[in-house]
Protein backbone atom coordinates (compact mmCIF):
# COMPACT_ATOMS: atom_id res chain seq x y z
CA UNK A 1 0.00 0.00 0.00
CA UNK A 2 1.43 3.37 -1.08
CA UNK A 3 0.91 5.20 2.21
CA UNK A 4 3.09 8.17 1.21
CA UNK A 5 1.03 8.86 -1.91
CA UNK A 6 -2.25 8.48 0.00
CA UNK A 7 -1.02 10.78 2.75
CA UNK A 8 0.16 13.34 0.18
CA UNK A 9 -3.22 13.20 -1.57
CA UNK A 10 -5.06 13.71 1.70
CA UNK A 11 -2.70 16.52 2.68
CA UNK A 12 -3.33 18.30 -0.62
CA UNK A 13 -7.08 17.81 -0.22
CA UNK A 14 -7.28 19.12 3.33
CA UNK A 15 -5.18 22.17 2.50
CA UNK A 16 -7.60 22.91 -0.35
CA UNK A 17 -10.61 22.16 1.87
CA UNK A 18 -9.48 23.00 5.43
CA UNK A 19 -13.06 23.03 6.76
CA UNK A 20 -12.97 19.23 6.40
CA UNK A 21 -11.08 19.15 9.67
CA UNK A 22 -14.09 20.67 11.46
CA UNK A 23 -15.60 17.22 10.97
CA UNK A 24 -12.53 14.98 11.12
CA UNK A 25 -10.95 16.85 14.07
CA UNK A 26 -7.37 15.71 13.37
CA UNK A 27 -4.77 17.26 15.73
CA UNK A 28 -2.17 17.33 12.94
CA UNK A 29 -4.31 19.83 11.02
CA UNK A 30 -5.52 21.90 13.95
CA UNK A 31 -3.44 24.81 12.60
CA UNK A 32 -5.95 25.01 9.71
CA UNK A 33 -8.99 25.38 12.00
CA UNK A 34 -9.25 29.14 11.42
CA UNK A 35 -9.45 28.73 7.64
CA UNK A 36 -12.55 28.43 5.47
CA UNK A 37 -12.25 27.70 1.76
CA UNK A 38 -14.49 29.24 -0.87
CA UNK A 39 -15.07 26.27 -3.22
CA UNK A 40 -17.01 28.48 -5.66
CA UNK A 41 -14.13 30.91 -6.21
CA UNK A 42 -12.59 30.75 -9.70
CA UNK A 43 -9.01 30.59 -8.41
CA UNK A 44 -9.91 27.84 -5.96
CA UNK A 45 -11.51 25.80 -8.75
CA UNK A 46 -8.36 26.18 -10.87
CA UNK A 47 -6.27 24.90 -7.95
CA UNK A 48 -8.63 21.94 -7.55
CA UNK A 49 -8.38 21.04 -11.23
CA UNK A 50 -4.60 21.28 -11.13
CA UNK A 51 -4.42 18.92 -8.16
CA UNK A 52 -6.82 16.34 -9.63
CA UNK A 53 -4.91 16.28 -12.94
CA UNK A 54 -1.64 15.80 -11.05
CA UNK A 55 -2.87 12.63 -9.31
CA UNK A 56 -4.49 11.22 -12.44
CA UNK A 57 -1.15 11.57 -14.22
CA UNK A 58 0.80 10.11 -11.28
CA UNK A 59 -1.40 7.03 -10.95
CA UNK A 60 -2.41 6.32 -14.55
CA UNK A 61 0.99 4.86 -15.44
CA UNK A 62 1.26 2.82 -12.25
CA UNK A 63 1.19 -0.96 -12.72
CA UNK A 64 -0.75 -3.23 -10.35
CA UNK A 65 -2.95 -0.45 -9.00
CA UNK A 66 -4.41 -1.07 -5.54
CA UNK A 67 -8.08 -0.55 -4.78
CA UNK A 68 -7.18 2.82 -3.18
CA UNK A 69 -5.21 3.91 -6.27
CA UNK A 70 -8.35 3.24 -8.31
CA UNK A 71 -10.49 5.22 -5.85
CA UNK A 72 -8.23 8.29 -6.23
CA UNK A 73 -8.29 8.10 -10.04
CA UNK A 74 -12.07 7.70 -10.01
CA UNK A 75 -12.61 10.61 -7.60
CA UNK A 76 -10.34 12.92 -9.59
CA UNK A 77 -11.87 12.03 -12.97
CA UNK A 78 -15.49 12.37 -11.82
CA UNK A 79 -14.84 15.65 -9.97
CA UNK A 80 -13.21 17.13 -13.07
CA UNK A 81 -16.21 16.06 -15.16
CA UNK A 82 -18.54 17.86 -12.74
CA UNK A 83 -16.35 21.00 -12.74
CA UNK A 84 -16.49 21.03 -16.53
CA UNK A 85 -20.29 20.64 -16.59
CA UNK A 86 -23.07 23.18 -16.09
CA UNK A 87 -23.71 21.93 -12.53
CA UNK A 88 -21.62 24.81 -11.23
CA UNK A 89 -24.43 27.26 -12.03
CA UNK A 90 -26.64 25.56 -9.41
CA UNK A 91 -24.36 25.94 -6.34
CA UNK A 92 -26.99 25.83 -3.56
CA UNK A 93 -30.58 24.95 -2.72
CA UNK A 94 -32.45 24.37 0.54
CA UNK A 95 -31.13 20.78 0.80
CA UNK A 96 -27.51 21.52 -0.09
CA UNK A 97 -26.76 24.93 1.39
CA UNK A 98 -23.15 25.70 2.29
CA UNK A 99 -24.14 29.22 3.41
CA UNK A 100 -26.40 28.14 6.29
CA UNK A 101 -24.00 25.31 7.16
CA UNK A 102 -21.20 27.85 7.62
CA UNK A 103 -23.43 30.37 9.42
CA UNK A 104 -24.31 27.66 11.93
CA UNK A 105 -20.68 26.84 12.76
CA UNK A 106 -20.58 28.97 15.91
CA UNK A 107 -24.03 27.94 17.16
CA UNK A 108 -25.31 25.37 19.66
CA UNK A 109 -25.82 22.90 16.80
CA UNK A 110 -22.29 23.04 15.41
CA UNK A 111 -19.99 20.11 14.67
CA UNK A 112 -17.06 22.41 15.54
CA UNK A 113 -15.42 21.51 18.86
CA UNK A 114 -14.73 24.48 21.14
CA UNK A 115 -11.86 23.35 23.35
CA UNK A 116 -10.21 26.74 24.00
CA UNK A 117 -10.80 30.49 23.75
CA UNK A 118 -8.87 30.47 20.48
CA UNK A 119 -11.55 28.30 18.87
CA UNK A 120 -14.08 31.14 19.16
CA UNK A 121 -11.65 33.40 17.28
CA UNK A 122 -11.17 30.62 14.72
CA UNK A 123 -14.92 30.54 14.07
CA UNK A 124 -15.01 34.33 13.57
CA UNK A 125 -12.13 34.01 11.12
CA UNK A 126 -14.09 31.38 9.20
CA UNK A 127 -17.20 33.54 9.16
CA UNK A 128 -15.15 36.35 7.62
CA UNK A 129 -15.26 34.25 4.43
CA UNK A 130 -19.07 34.48 4.23
CA UNK A 131 -19.21 37.64 2.12
CA UNK A 132 -16.80 36.23 -0.49
CA UNK A 133 -18.63 32.89 -0.61
CA UNK A 134 -22.01 34.61 -1.08
CA UNK A 135 -20.54 36.86 -3.80
CA UNK A 136 -19.19 33.79 -5.65
CA UNK A 137 -22.53 31.97 -5.35
CA UNK A 138 -24.44 35.00 -6.64
CA UNK A 139 -21.98 35.37 -9.53
CA UNK A 140 -22.47 31.73 -10.57
CA UNK A 141 -26.26 31.92 -10.24
CA UNK A 142 -26.28 35.13 -12.31
CA UNK A 143 -24.22 33.39 -15.01
CA UNK A 144 -26.75 30.55 -14.79
CA UNK A 145 -29.56 33.01 -15.56
CA UNK A 146 -27.75 34.01 -18.78
CA UNK A 147 -27.32 30.33 -19.75
CA UNK A 148 -30.92 29.41 -18.71
CA UNK A 149 -29.56 27.03 -16.07
CA UNK A 150 -31.59 28.06 -13.02
CA UNK A 151 -33.37 26.50 -10.06
CA UNK A 152 -37.05 25.64 -10.32
CA UNK A 153 -39.21 28.44 -8.86
CA UNK A 154 -40.50 26.08 -6.17
CA UNK A 155 -36.92 25.56 -4.91
CA UNK A 156 -36.01 29.24 -5.01
CA UNK A 157 -39.05 29.98 -2.86
CA UNK A 158 -38.02 27.27 -0.40
CA UNK A 159 -34.47 28.65 -0.27
CA UNK A 160 -35.79 32.14 0.55
CA UNK A 161 -37.98 30.63 3.30
CA UNK A 162 -34.97 28.81 4.73
CA UNK A 163 -32.79 31.94 4.88
CA UNK A 164 -35.62 33.97 6.44
CA UNK A 165 -36.33 31.30 9.07
CA UNK A 166 -32.61 31.11 9.88
CA UNK A 167 -32.55 34.88 10.35
CA UNK A 168 -35.78 35.03 12.38
CA UNK A 169 -34.75 32.19 14.72
CA UNK A 170 -31.19 33.51 15.10
CA UNK A 171 -29.97 29.99 14.44
CA UNK A 172 -26.37 31.25 14.45
CA UNK A 173 -26.45 31.99 18.20
CA UNK A 174 -24.45 30.11 20.81
CA UNK A 175 -26.05 29.85 24.26
CA UNK A 176 -23.42 27.45 25.63
CA UNK A 177 -20.18 29.44 25.50
CA UNK A 178 -17.64 27.49 27.58
CA UNK A 179 -15.12 30.24 28.35
CA UNK A 180 -15.25 33.79 29.62
CA UNK A 181 -14.40 35.90 26.56
CA UNK A 182 -13.41 39.57 26.55
CA UNK A 183 -15.88 40.27 23.72
CA UNK A 184 -19.50 39.41 22.90
CA UNK A 185 -19.11 36.35 20.66
CA UNK A 186 -22.73 36.30 19.47
CA UNK A 187 -22.61 39.99 18.55
CA UNK A 188 -19.46 39.46 16.51
CA UNK A 189 -21.06 36.47 14.78
CA UNK A 190 -24.18 38.52 14.03
CA UNK A 191 -22.10 41.29 12.44
CA UNK A 192 -20.78 38.76 9.92
CA UNK A 193 -23.89 36.63 9.43
CA UNK A 194 -26.66 39.23 9.02
CA UNK A 195 -25.11 41.12 6.06
CA UNK A 196 -24.57 37.79 4.24
CA UNK A 197 -28.13 36.65 4.98
CA UNK A 198 -29.55 39.96 3.76
CA UNK A 199 -27.38 39.79 0.63
CA UNK A 200 -28.68 36.30 -0.28
CA UNK A 201 -32.33 37.08 0.52
CA UNK A 202 -32.19 40.33 -1.48
CA UNK A 203 -30.63 38.63 -4.54
CA UNK A 204 -33.04 35.69 -4.47
CA UNK A 205 -36.17 37.79 -3.96
CA UNK A 206 -35.42 40.70 -6.26
CA UNK A 207 -33.48 39.08 -9.10
CA UNK A 208 -33.37 35.26 -9.09
CA UNK A 209 -36.97 34.33 -8.26
CA UNK A 210 -38.47 35.92 -11.38
CA UNK A 211 -35.82 34.21 -13.53
CA UNK A 212 -36.41 30.78 -11.96
CA UNK A 213 -38.15 28.17 -14.08
CA UNK A 214 -41.61 26.65 -13.75
CA UNK A 215 -40.40 23.15 -14.71
CA UNK A 216 -38.79 20.93 -12.06
CA UNK A 217 -36.59 18.33 -13.81
CA UNK A 218 -33.00 18.51 -15.03
CA UNK A 219 -34.21 17.28 -18.43
CA UNK A 220 -35.71 20.75 -18.98
CA UNK A 221 -32.27 22.40 -18.76
CA UNK A 222 -30.01 22.75 -21.83
CA UNK A 223 -28.51 19.27 -22.46
CA UNK A 224 -30.41 18.30 -19.30
CA UNK A 225 -30.85 14.55 -19.91
CA UNK A 226 -27.11 14.08 -20.35
CA UNK A 227 -26.46 16.25 -17.30
CA UNK A 228 -28.80 14.08 -15.20
CA UNK A 229 -27.15 10.90 -16.46
CA UNK A 230 -23.74 12.34 -15.45
CA UNK A 231 -25.05 13.23 -11.98
CA UNK A 232 -26.75 9.84 -11.50
CA UNK A 233 -23.71 7.87 -12.72
CA UNK A 234 -21.38 9.80 -10.40
CA UNK A 235 -23.80 9.52 -7.49
CA UNK A 236 -24.12 5.75 -7.91
CA UNK A 237 -20.35 5.34 -8.45
CA UNK A 238 -20.95 2.85 -11.24
CA UNK A 239 -19.23 2.87 -14.64
CA UNK A 240 -22.36 2.45 -16.70
CA UNK A 241 -26.01 2.92 -15.82
CA UNK A 242 -29.28 2.66 -17.73
CA UNK A 243 -31.92 5.14 -16.60
CA UNK A 244 -34.62 2.92 -18.16
CA UNK A 245 -33.37 -0.10 -16.14
CA UNK A 246 -33.34 1.89 -12.89
CA UNK A 247 -36.87 3.20 -13.51
CA UNK A 248 -38.18 -0.29 -14.36
CA UNK A 249 -36.47 -1.88 -11.34
CA UNK A 250 -38.26 0.71 -9.20
CA UNK A 251 -41.63 -0.18 -10.75
CA UNK A 252 -40.95 -3.90 -10.17
CA UNK A 253 -39.99 -3.34 -6.51
CA UNK A 254 -43.08 -1.20 -5.87
CA UNK A 255 -45.25 -4.06 -7.19
CA UNK A 256 -43.41 -6.68 -5.06
CA UNK A 257 -43.69 -4.64 -1.87
CA UNK A 258 -47.40 -4.01 -2.42
CA UNK A 259 -47.93 -7.79 -2.51
CA UNK A 260 -45.92 -8.29 0.71
CA UNK A 261 -47.97 -5.61 2.47
CA UNK A 262 -51.26 -7.04 1.26
CA UNK A 263 -50.20 -10.44 2.66
CA UNK A 264 -49.75 -8.88 6.12
CA UNK A 265 -53.11 -7.10 5.80
CA UNK A 266 -54.71 -10.47 5.08
CA UNK A 267 -53.14 -11.92 8.25
CA UNK A 268 -55.10 -9.29 10.22
CA UNK A 269 -58.32 -10.05 8.27
CA UNK A 270 -58.53 -6.31 7.63
CA UNK A 271 -61.27 -5.39 5.14
CA UNK A 272 -60.13 -1.91 3.98
CA UNK A 273 -57.36 -0.94 1.56
CA UNK A 274 -53.64 -0.69 2.35
CA UNK A 275 -53.88 3.02 3.23
CA UNK A 276 -56.67 2.32 5.73
CA UNK A 277 -54.71 -0.60 7.16
CA UNK A 278 -51.57 1.51 7.57
CA UNK A 279 -53.61 4.27 9.29
CA UNK A 280 -55.11 1.68 11.64
CA UNK A 281 -51.67 0.28 12.55
CA UNK A 282 -50.18 3.75 13.02
CA UNK A 283 -52.95 4.77 15.43
CA UNK A 284 -52.42 1.57 17.38
CA UNK A 285 -48.68 2.29 17.59
CA UNK A 286 -48.62 6.06 18.16
CA UNK A 287 -46.23 7.94 20.47
CA UNK A 288 -47.54 9.92 23.44
CA UNK A 289 -44.83 12.61 23.51
CA UNK A 290 -41.53 13.71 21.99
CA UNK A 291 -39.75 12.19 24.99
CA UNK A 292 -41.56 8.90 24.34
CA UNK A 293 -40.19 8.91 20.75
CA UNK A 294 -36.57 9.38 21.86
CA UNK A 295 -36.79 6.79 24.66
CA UNK A 296 -38.37 4.19 22.37
CA UNK A 297 -35.63 4.59 19.79
CA UNK A 298 -32.96 4.33 22.49
CA UNK A 299 -34.50 1.07 23.70
CA UNK A 300 -34.48 -0.37 20.18
CA UNK A 301 -30.81 0.51 19.71
CA UNK A 302 -29.91 -1.25 22.96
CA UNK A 303 -31.74 -4.40 21.84
CA UNK A 304 -30.08 -4.36 18.38
CA UNK A 305 -26.63 -4.04 19.95
CA UNK A 306 -27.36 -7.13 22.05
CA UNK A 307 -28.89 -9.31 19.32
CA UNK A 308 -28.21 -8.29 15.70
CA UNK A 309 -24.55 -7.28 16.08
CA UNK A 310 -23.34 -10.63 17.57
CA UNK A 311 -25.33 -12.59 14.96
CA UNK A 312 -24.00 -10.82 11.86
CA UNK A 313 -20.62 -9.37 12.83
CA UNK A 314 -17.24 -10.23 14.29
CA UNK A 315 -17.56 -6.98 16.17
CA UNK A 316 -14.54 -4.78 15.46
CA UNK A 317 -16.16 -1.46 16.38
CA UNK A 318 -15.23 -0.04 19.77
CA UNK A 319 -17.33 3.12 19.91
CA UNK A 320 -20.79 1.60 19.43
CA UNK A 321 -22.50 4.41 21.32
CA UNK A 322 -24.70 6.62 19.11
CA UNK A 323 -26.56 9.60 20.56
CA UNK A 324 -30.26 9.84 19.67
CA UNK A 325 -31.51 13.45 19.63
CA UNK A 326 -34.38 15.60 18.32
CA UNK A 327 -33.76 17.76 15.23
CA UNK A 328 -33.04 21.38 16.32
CA UNK A 329 -36.29 23.41 16.35
CA UNK A 330 -35.17 25.94 13.72
CA UNK A 331 -34.49 23.17 11.20
CA UNK A 332 -37.59 21.01 11.71
CA UNK A 333 -39.31 22.60 8.72
CA UNK A 334 -36.37 21.96 6.40
CA UNK A 335 -35.07 18.59 7.64
CA UNK A 336 -36.01 15.04 6.67
CA UNK A 337 -37.79 12.82 9.19
CA UNK A 338 -34.47 11.44 10.41
CA UNK A 339 -30.76 11.73 9.62
CA UNK A 340 -27.34 10.76 10.98
CA UNK A 341 -24.15 12.82 11.49
CA UNK A 342 -21.01 10.76 12.01
CA UNK A 343 -18.50 11.19 14.81
CA UNK A 344 -14.92 12.29 14.32
CA UNK A 345 -11.82 10.14 13.92
CA UNK A 346 -10.50 11.08 17.36
CA UNK A 347 -13.71 9.87 19.09
CA UNK A 348 -14.09 13.27 20.75
CA UNK A 349 -17.47 13.74 19.09
CA UNK A 350 -19.77 10.73 18.96
CA UNK A 351 -22.14 9.97 16.10
CA UNK A 352 -25.60 11.51 16.37
CA UNK A 353 -28.94 10.25 15.07
CA UNK A 354 -31.53 13.04 14.78
CA UNK A 355 -35.30 12.46 14.75
CA UNK A 356 -37.68 15.16 13.54
CA UNK A 357 -40.32 15.77 16.23
CA UNK A 358 -42.12 18.47 14.24
CA UNK A 359 -45.29 16.33 14.33
CA UNK A 360 -44.46 13.68 16.92
CA UNK A 361 -48.17 12.84 17.41
CA UNK A 362 -48.21 11.65 13.82
CA UNK A 363 -45.06 9.56 14.28
CA UNK A 364 -45.45 5.89 15.15
CA UNK A 365 -43.54 2.80 16.19
CA UNK A 366 -44.08 0.82 12.97
CA UNK A 367 -41.00 2.04 11.11
CA UNK A 368 -38.76 2.56 14.14
CA UNK A 369 -36.90 -0.77 14.04
CA UNK A 370 -35.93 -0.45 10.37
CA UNK A 371 -34.97 3.20 10.89
CA UNK A 372 -32.71 2.47 13.88
CA UNK A 373 -31.00 -0.35 11.96
CA UNK A 374 -30.48 2.01 9.02
CA UNK A 375 -29.21 5.09 10.85
CA UNK A 376 -27.36 3.66 13.85
CA UNK A 377 -26.14 0.06 14.25
CA UNK A 378 -25.30 -1.78 12.08
CA UNK A 379 -26.13 0.99 9.59
CA UNK A 380 -24.54 4.42 9.20
CA UNK A 381 -23.12 4.71 12.71
CA UNK A 382 -21.55 1.24 12.73
CA UNK A 383 -20.12 1.58 9.21
CA UNK A 384 -18.72 5.11 9.64
CA UNK A 385 -17.29 4.26 13.07
CA UNK A 386 -15.65 1.13 11.61
CA UNK A 387 -14.00 3.39 9.01
CA UNK A 388 -12.93 6.02 11.55
CA UNK A 389 -11.37 3.41 13.85
CA UNK A 390 -9.64 1.44 11.08
CA UNK A 391 -6.03 2.57 10.64
CA UNK A 392 -5.63 0.62 7.36
CA UNK A 393 -8.18 2.78 5.53
CA UNK A 394 -6.48 5.89 4.09
CA UNK A 395 -7.58 9.27 5.43
CA UNK A 396 -8.76 10.51 2.04
CA UNK A 397 -11.43 7.79 2.02
CA UNK A 398 -12.58 8.85 5.48
CA UNK A 399 -13.01 12.33 4.04
CA UNK A 400 -14.77 11.38 0.77
CA UNK A 401 -16.77 8.19 0.34
CA UNK A 402 -19.40 6.75 -1.98
CA UNK A 403 -22.89 7.74 -0.84
CA UNK A 404 -24.31 4.85 -2.86
CA UNK A 405 -22.11 2.47 -0.86
CA UNK A 406 -23.11 4.12 2.43
CA UNK A 407 -26.87 4.20 1.74
CA UNK A 408 -26.80 0.79 0.07
CA UNK A 409 -25.12 -0.63 3.17
CA UNK A 410 -27.66 1.00 5.49
CA UNK A 411 -30.61 -0.38 3.49
CA UNK A 412 -28.97 -3.82 3.24
CA UNK A 413 -28.65 -4.08 7.03
CA UNK A 414 -32.35 -3.29 7.50
CA UNK A 415 -32.82 -6.91 6.40
CA UNK A 416 -31.01 -8.04 9.57
CA UNK A 417 -33.83 -6.94 11.87
CA UNK A 418 -35.75 -9.49 13.91
CA UNK A 419 -39.15 -7.90 13.12
CA UNK A 420 -40.81 -10.19 15.64
CA UNK A 421 -44.18 -8.52 15.11
CA UNK A 422 -46.12 -8.19 11.85
CA UNK A 423 -46.54 -4.49 12.63
CA UNK A 424 -42.77 -3.97 12.65
CA UNK A 425 -42.36 -5.98 9.43
CA UNK A 426 -45.05 -3.85 7.82
CA UNK A 427 -43.08 -0.80 8.96
CA UNK A 428 -39.98 -2.20 7.24
CA UNK A 429 -41.97 -2.53 4.01
CA UNK A 430 -43.24 1.05 4.39
CA UNK A 431 -39.64 2.25 4.54
CA UNK A 432 -38.55 0.03 1.66
CA UNK A 433 -41.50 1.18 -0.44
CA UNK A 434 -40.26 4.76 -0.02
CA UNK A 435 -36.85 3.74 -1.43
CA UNK A 436 -38.46 1.87 -4.36
CA UNK A 437 -40.72 4.83 -5.18
CA UNK A 438 -37.63 7.05 -5.19
CA UNK A 439 -36.18 5.12 -8.14
CA UNK A 440 -39.35 5.79 -10.12
CA UNK A 441 -39.82 9.46 -9.25
CA UNK A 442 -36.17 10.58 -9.35
CA UNK A 443 -35.81 9.25 -12.89
CA UNK A 444 -39.37 10.40 -13.62
CA UNK A 445 -38.66 14.01 -12.65
CA UNK A 446 -35.19 14.43 -14.09
CA UNK A 447 -35.22 12.18 -17.17
CA UNK A 448 -38.80 11.65 -18.24
CA UNK A 449 -40.03 15.16 -17.45
CA UNK A 450 -42.62 14.39 -14.78
CA UNK A 451 -44.44 17.43 -13.38
CA UNK A 452 -44.74 18.22 -9.67
CA UNK A 453 -48.39 17.06 -9.78
CA UNK A 454 -47.59 13.72 -11.45
CA UNK A 455 -44.72 13.08 -9.02
CA UNK A 456 -46.82 14.04 -6.00
CA UNK A 457 -49.74 11.84 -7.11
CA UNK A 458 -47.47 8.83 -7.68
CA UNK A 459 -45.97 9.23 -4.20
CA UNK A 460 -49.44 9.74 -2.73
CA UNK A 461 -50.64 6.51 -4.36
CA UNK A 462 -47.91 4.25 -2.96
CA UNK A 463 -46.57 5.94 0.17
CA UNK A 464 -48.14 6.15 3.61
CA UNK A 465 -46.99 9.60 4.63
CA UNK A 466 -48.95 12.75 5.34
CA UNK A 467 -49.41 15.30 2.58
CA UNK A 468 -46.84 17.72 4.03
CA UNK A 469 -44.27 14.90 4.22
CA UNK A 470 -44.86 13.92 0.60
CA UNK A 471 -44.54 17.57 -0.45
CA UNK A 472 -41.17 17.86 1.37
CA UNK A 473 -39.97 14.59 -0.14
CA UNK A 474 -40.82 15.71 -3.66
CA UNK A 475 -38.90 18.96 -3.04
CA UNK A 476 -35.94 16.87 -1.89
CA UNK A 477 -35.94 14.79 -5.09
CA UNK A 478 -36.18 17.92 -7.22
CA UNK A 479 -33.28 19.59 -5.38
CA UNK A 480 -30.83 16.67 -5.17
CA UNK A 481 -30.97 14.70 -8.45
CA UNK A 482 -29.68 11.14 -8.28
CA UNK A 483 -29.24 11.02 -4.50
CA UNK A 484 -32.51 9.14 -4.03
CA UNK A 485 -31.23 6.35 -6.31
CA UNK A 486 -28.40 5.47 -3.93
CA UNK A 487 -30.46 3.42 -1.47
CA UNK A 488 -32.04 0.72 -3.62
CA UNK A 489 -29.29 0.57 -6.24
CA UNK A 490 -26.59 0.39 -3.55
CA UNK A 491 -28.55 -2.35 -1.79
CA UNK A 492 -29.09 -4.22 -5.06
CA UNK A 493 -25.34 -4.31 -5.75
CA UNK A 494 -24.75 -5.79 -2.26
CA UNK A 495 -27.65 -8.28 -2.48
CA UNK A 496 -26.38 -9.49 -5.86
CA UNK A 497 -23.00 -10.13 -4.21
CA UNK A 498 -24.71 -11.94 -1.29
CA UNK A 499 -26.58 -14.23 -3.70
CA UNK A 500 -23.39 -14.97 -5.64
CA UNK A 501 -21.31 -15.71 -2.52
CA UNK A 502 -24.17 -17.64 -0.87
CA UNK A 503 -23.92 -20.28 -3.59
CA UNK A 504 -20.64 -21.39 -1.96
CA UNK A 505 -20.98 -24.13 0.65
CA UNK A 506 -18.65 -22.37 3.08
CA UNK A 507 -20.52 -19.03 3.01
CA UNK A 508 -20.03 -17.16 6.30
CA UNK A 509 -22.20 -14.04 6.71
CA UNK A 510 -19.86 -12.52 9.32
CA UNK A 511 -16.84 -12.85 7.03
CA UNK A 512 -18.86 -11.56 4.08
CA UNK A 513 -19.93 -8.45 6.01
CA UNK A 514 -16.36 -7.89 7.14
CA UNK A 515 -15.20 -8.03 3.51
CA UNK A 516 -17.89 -5.49 2.58
CA UNK A 517 -16.69 -3.14 5.31
CA UNK A 518 -12.90 -3.60 5.20
CA UNK A 519 -11.96 -0.96 2.59
CA UNK A 520 -14.44 1.71 3.64
CA UNK A 521 -16.95 3.49 1.40
CA UNK A 522 -15.41 2.61 -1.96
CA UNK A 523 -17.22 3.22 -5.27
CA UNK A 524 -19.73 0.47 -6.09
CA UNK A 525 -17.98 -0.52 -9.33
CA UNK A 526 -14.85 -1.29 -7.27
CA UNK A 527 -16.86 -3.23 -4.69
CA UNK A 528 -18.22 -5.43 -7.47
CA UNK A 529 -14.75 -5.79 -8.98
CA UNK A 530 -13.30 -6.79 -5.60
CA UNK A 531 -15.78 -9.68 -5.10
CA UNK A 532 -15.73 -10.78 -8.74
CA UNK A 533 -11.96 -11.12 -8.62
Amino acid sequence: MDNKLYNDYFDDLIHLFPSTNDNLNLPKYKHLNHLQENPFDEQHILEQKKMYKKYIQTLSNKKNKSIYDKVIIYDCVTTLKEHNSNLKYLPINHQVNMVTDLMEIGSDNTIFIFSSKKDYKNVLNKLNSLKGICDSIIKLMTQGIDKQIVLPKILTQKLIEQFKAFKKNKSYKNTKIKFKLDYDFNKEVEKLVLPALNLMINFLEKIYLKKSRNSIGMCDLPNGKNLYKLVATNMLTLNNISIDSIHNYGLKEVSRLQKEMNNIKSEFNFKGNLKDFASYLKKQNAFSSGKDVINYYKGLLKKINETVIPEYFNNKVKNMNCEILPVPKFNEEFSPEAYYISGDIQNKRSGKFYINLRNYKENNKLEAEALVLHETNPGHHYQSTFVNENKDIPLFLKMNYSEAYSEGWALYVENMGEYDSLESLFGKYINEMLRAVRLVVDTGIHYYGWSYKKTYNYCKKYLFDFDFQIHNQVLRYISDPGQALCYKIGEKVILDLVNKENSNNDFDIKKFNEKLLENGGIPLFLLKEKFNN
